[in-house]
This record gives structure tokens, sequence and C-alpha cells, in this order.
């Protein structure tokens, strides 16, 4: 009983019980701040070093043969660090949304430490891999050792983990506001008031971390001119490209992914070694598109290259990504995502402006709406990628293009029956991850839903929906007042209920909640 009063505790205003968390949302803030700030710039120094060298090969041929046998020797220990902990594979994200799900429970300071030596080892090797995705399971990972250090419930710690996954976007693009906005729309698909303001804190103090070392000016730095309303049917036309194009890369990933498991008998050093190796002959021949995509952005802020240069940076960029990502290494697709998104609208821009007559400088500004349309057509989160855009750039004047292109680009890929990328990869973890279940000791989970529109129990008795057998709904909010949930109690638009659920059942009864509430 003592379990769930004190669960309970999690959803009244307790002054007391908020300023704890607050205080633990400040040490979040800046436990996941360093680390990701260190883990950004050790990406960042890792493809200096990997240019510097290339500089210097100059066709020397012991040069190269040093090159290729330093990456075998990543390859392997990539393989090797994966193998000592599996959780830090790939993006980071499907497993810290399969965490806060209740489908894993990582080990956070193994997570930790294999996520950053790892990012550094495919940064060396320049694999086309982006930092944000290891950026938010670092930041989770790191929420997850602060509840640990406080014994905190389970309902906390998942808030905490859901906060430090806020503080990994806000560290990797000096964002906090996006940071915020990503785990409400992408992780938690819900608003719970308590998770909002810790996260706030966490993101505050974590982006004031990062910018102590990274400086503070925005991450793009491009002249943005209005497009003239005359105009703004190539922002239709632009959005249909972005929602066709991510429909096409979410599908290739997944088949990539595919193509590897098909490959039979193929280990993970010798799986891990051919893609270090297939990184280098590419960084050797076409160095542009070797690593996350900081050159490539760099690129078109220097000078625009020509059309014929920006489609085959486009294409190469593309199929490296899919290449490097599919291959399960440690690393994101979130900055992969947002460059090939600035090529297409520069690819875009360069055969629009001249026929329309339009100013050569308008290039940059369909760079930035088209990142924040190919974020939204493959991840299918609108509202993080227009204010994640809006941050980066340091302006909101293309805000309501951006509403409109993106708008378009998640329209197109959701009516070809598209999964978003990151809800597919979380379904092929959970189904590779299907193993004997391990049952914690008895803790009590308590889980926020909002009550949609179109939820088809509305004005229906709580007693007459249809809630997994172990799980209760405790209280209600309505009206920003809390409401003992009886079992006449009728539920409404708007509502936030409040569920409690034993850990061990929550995995499969938070999703059976979710398709009850939200009419799936």
């Amino acid at each position: 009983m003592k379990q769930v009063q004190d669960t309970l505790k999690s959803i009244v205003e307790n002054p007391r019980h908020i300023f704890k968390l607050t205080v633990q949302g400040v040490l979040v803030g800046i436990f996941a701040g360093l680390m990701v700030s260190l883990y950004r710039y050790l990406l960042y120094a890792s493809e200096d070093v990997l240019r510097s060298y290339l500089d210097i090969i100059n066709g020397n041929l012991i040069y190269i043969i040093v090159f290729f046998v330093g990456l075998i020797i990543l390859g392997l220990l990539t393989a090797w660090l994966m193998r000592w902990e599996r959780d830090a594979m790939g993006s980071g994200i499907p497993q810290v949304n399969a965490e806060t799900k209740g489908f894993l429970d990582v080990n956070w300071y193994k997570t930790l430490f294999a996520k950053i030596v790892g990012g550094v080892f495919t940064a060396l090797g320049g694999l086309s891999l982006g930092p944000e995705g290891p950026s938010v399971q670092i930041g989770a990972m790191a929420g997850k050792g602060v509840s640990k250090i406080f014994k905190e419930s389970k309902t906390d710690e998942l808030r905490l983990i859901l906060v430090g996954s806020a503080v990994g976007i806000t560290a990797a693009f000096n964002a906090p506001l996006a940071g915020v906005i990503f785990i409400l729309e992408e992780i938690n698909h819900g608003f719970d008031k308590t998770l909002v303001f810790i996260a706030l804190v966490s993101a505050i103090v974590s982006d004031f971390i990062s910018n102590l070392i990274f400086g503070q000016s925005t991450i793009l730095s491009f002249p943005i001119s209005n497009i003239p309303l005359s105009s703004y049917w190539l922002l239709i036309l632009l959005g249909l490209v972005l929602g066709l194009l991510g429909y096409l890369y979410n599908v290739a990933m997944i088949k990539a992914e595919d193509l590897w498991a098909k490959i039979p008998n193929l280990s993970l050093e010798v799986k891990f070694v051919a893609v270090f190796i297939v990184s280098g002959v590419i960084a050797l021949t076409l160095p542009q598109v070797s690593c996350g995509g900081h050159f490539m952005m760099d690129l078109l802020g220097v000078a625009m290259p020509s059309l014929t240069l920006l489609l085959i940076y486009f294409v190469a960029k593309a199929l490296f990504s899919v290449f490097s990502f599919s291959s399960g290494a440690p690393g994101g697709i979130f900055l992969p995502i947002l460059v090939l998104g600035a090529y297409i609208g520069a690819i875009f821009a360069s055969v629009f402006i001249p026929i329309c007559g339009l100013e050569s400088v308008l290039i940059y500004k369909f760079i930035i709406i088209s990142m924040a349309g190919f974020f939204t057509a493959t991840v299918r989160s609108p509202i993080t990628g227009i204010v994640l855009l809006s941050e980066m750039s340091g302006s909101t004047e293309a805000l309501v293009a951006m509403l409109l292109v993106c708008l378009i680009a998640y329209i197109v890929p959701t009516l070809l029956g598209n999964e978003p990328i990151y809800e597919a990869l979380l379904e092929r973890l959970l189904n590779k991850r299907q193993e004997k279940f391990t049952p914690e000791p008895s803790r009590h989970v308590l889980s926020e839903y909002m009550v949609p529109l179109d939820c088809k129990y509305i004005g229906v008795e709580i007693q007459n929906i249809p809630f997994p057998k172990n799980s209760i709904v405790v209280s209600v909010i309505r009206n920003g007042s809390y409401v003992i949930a009886r079992e006449d109690f009728k539920i409404n638009y708007g509502d936030q209920i409040h569920i409690l659920t034993d850990v061990n059942d929550f995995p499969y009864a938070n999703r059976e909640i979710e398709e009850i509430i939200n009419g799936k």
C-alpha cells in the first residue's frame, strides 16, 4: 500500500514533490548537458582528425594502407563494443522509446559509455551517421542515472529519462524548445504538466552549458528573404516532392535492414568491418558525403554548388546514409535527414528560381523550409521540425511557409501507408528483442493519457471502458482540476487520465490503453 501511496504523490500538486523533481531536473540538465556536449565535441574532433588525414594522404600508398588497416580495427572495436552493450546499437531513439513504454530496462552507465565511444569510432570511420539520435539516448541514460542515485519511483524514473531525452536535442542543436516538444510529440505522445515543467528547467540548464562550450551563435546562419505570395504555389509543389522522397527514404531504410538480415552467417565483426571499408572508399573518392553532414551543410553556406553537384551529393549521401544506418552501427539519422532536406531544397530552388524569375538569395529560404519538411515526411513530427528549424536559424520569418510545406509533407507518406521511421524502427527493435521476460520486484507506474477528440469512449463511464484488467484509473485532470475517478465518471475530450499499472504489466497495458484512448 505504501508503494501505491508513494506513486500517487506524483499526481497531487505537492509543492515539495515538484521542488524535489525540479532539483533533479537541474541535475539532469547539468549531467546530461555535459555528457552530450562531450559527445558533440568528440565527434567534431574525430571528423577533423579524419579530414586532416585525408588531406595528407595525397595518393600515398602507404598512408592509404594504414588508413584501411585503421578502419578494420575500428570496425572490430565497434563490433566488440556493441556485443558488450547491444542497447547502444543504432540511433538510440527507438531504445529510449521502448524503455519509456516498459519494454526495455537498460544498464544506463554501460549504454552511456558504449554510445559515446561507439559514436567516436563511427565518426573516425567517416560513416554517414548523425549525433542527435545518440544524443537523445545519452541524455536519457544520464536522466536514468540521476533517478537511480535518488532511488526514485518508476514513474519519476521514466519522467527523468524523458527529461534527459529533451536535453539530448537541446545540447545537440542549441534548441531547448524543440527538445521539449520532441519528447512530447515523438516519445511520450501525451501532455504531462510536471514533465513539461521539469523538462523546460533541464533544457534551459543544458542549453546554458552548451552555449558556454560551443558559443551562442545559431547552427544555421543563412540569409532569409520572403517568398512572394504569388509564388506560394511552389511551396505546395515542394511539399509534395518532400513527402514522396520522405516515403522513399523510409522504405529504403527498412528494406536495407532486411537485406542485411538476409545475408547468411554474417557476424557483427564482418558486417562492421565491411561498412567501415566502404566508408573509407567513399572518403577517398567523394569525401564531401562522409560523416554526419556538417561538411555538406558548410558547402551550401560557402558557395552554392552547381545543380549537377547538388544532385550527385544528394544521391550519394542518401545511399550512404541508408547503408550506414541499416548496418546497426551506433549513430543516428537525424542530421543526415536534415542535410538531405537541405539539398532537396537547394536542388528544387536551383531549378525553379530561374524559371520564376525570383531572387537568387531565396535559395536559402527553400533550404530551411525543406529541412523542416523532409524531417516531417520521415519522422512525422511536424511541430518539432518547425520549431527546431526556427531555433536553428534564429528566425521565425519562414514559419508560415514551413507550416504549409510540413503539412503537405506529412500527408503524402501518411496517405501512402508509410509508418514514421522511428515507430517502424521501434517495432523492429521489439520484434528482435523478444526474449524471456524477467519480472521486476512489484512497483507501480503512473501513466498519463490525453483523451483526443475522436476517442470513441467520450461520454462513457469508466466502468464500461475495457481498460486492461490490472490497470486502475485513479484520477483525471479536467479544466485544470483533479477529479477522483469513480466508476460512474464519464470521460470527456481533453481529460488527462492517470492510470496506475504494475511495472511488470506496464509494457503491454500501456500499448492496450493507447489503442483504447486513441481509437486505433
